[in-house]
């Protein structure tokens, strides 16, 4: 494979997996954020994630997610050679699961200042009046 090859092969296959992303945004995009924010992180780096068929070789040298060379590794050659590349996909993958689940969910959607309602309590501080959570 030339080197105009291989940055073709990768081009194309950037393209499809931004497709695989935004369809995948599509489906989830009226989740929970607490839900959506792990998986979409974990398929980018599921989709992103570039392996290498030959450690020796200085750059990857076949276009395609360090996942599906894992698995195509380990069922032609055994699982010590699926471990090579799957261990760095599981590794990253946790961890943006984790970040995920950490990073904190903004706050939503709110009225606009004609459409809110004046307090109706008599407290003598109605701004420290707290604000429950609502899902949209």
């Amino acid at each position: 494979m030339t080197e105009l090859q291989y940055l073709w092969g990768w081009g194309v296959y950037l393209t499809g997996a931004m497709g695989c992303l935004l369809s995948l945004w599509f489906i989830v995009r009226k989740w929970h954020p607490r839900v959506k924010r792990p998986l979409m992180l974990v398929f980018a780096v599921v989709f992103f994630l570039p392996g290498s068929v030959n450690p020796e070789l200085s750059f990857f040298s076949t276009p395609g997610p360090a996942l599906f060379i894992s698995l195509y590794d380990g069922l032609s050659q055994g699982a010590q050679a699926m471990w090579r590349t799957g261990q760095s996909v599981a590794i990253i993958a946790s961890i943006a699961a984790i970040a995920g689940l950490l990073l904190p969910v903004g706050k939503g959607k709110t009225e606009s200042r004609d459409q809110q309602k004046p307090p109706t309590s008599t407290s003598s501080h109605p701004e420290r009046q707290r604000k429950e959570p609502t899902c949209h």
